[in-house]
């Protein structure tokens, strides 16, 4: 599987993302755990956990937001700790992000 870096994305490239998002999908639960999954791809877990923090509040406690909620905590989780092994060691990161691919899948 081919994986983006997009670590370095520019925070205009990412608001420009995040509007193409919410013109393109309707305003759900789904349209704002995509917008947190592209976050954490591009390396910005905690405000990924925002957008996640925040579908509670908007949308309710019903047992879908939960699940998308409890799935999107486990992605951020997941890659925030892919990245954190890729800068320790890049043996550990490859184990590691095979681990997170599994999670995510």
């Amino acid at each position: 599987m081919h994986r983006l870096q997009l670590e370095n994305i520019s925070e205009a490239g990412l608001q420009m993302a995040i509007k193409e998002i919410r013109s393109e999908m309707f305003d759900t639960p789904h349209t704002d755990f995509t917008i947190a999954k592209m976050l954490s791809h591009c390396g910005h877990f905690s405000s990924a956990e925002l957008y996640l923090d925040e579908m509670l509040m908007k949308w309710g406690s019903s047992p879908d937001v939960v699940e998308l909620i409890n799935k999107g905590y486990s992605m951020v989780d997941a890659m925030s700790a892919t990245a954190k092994a890729q800068i320790a060691s890049p043996v550990a990161a490859h184990q590691t992000s095979v681990e997170t691919e599994a999670a995510v899948a």
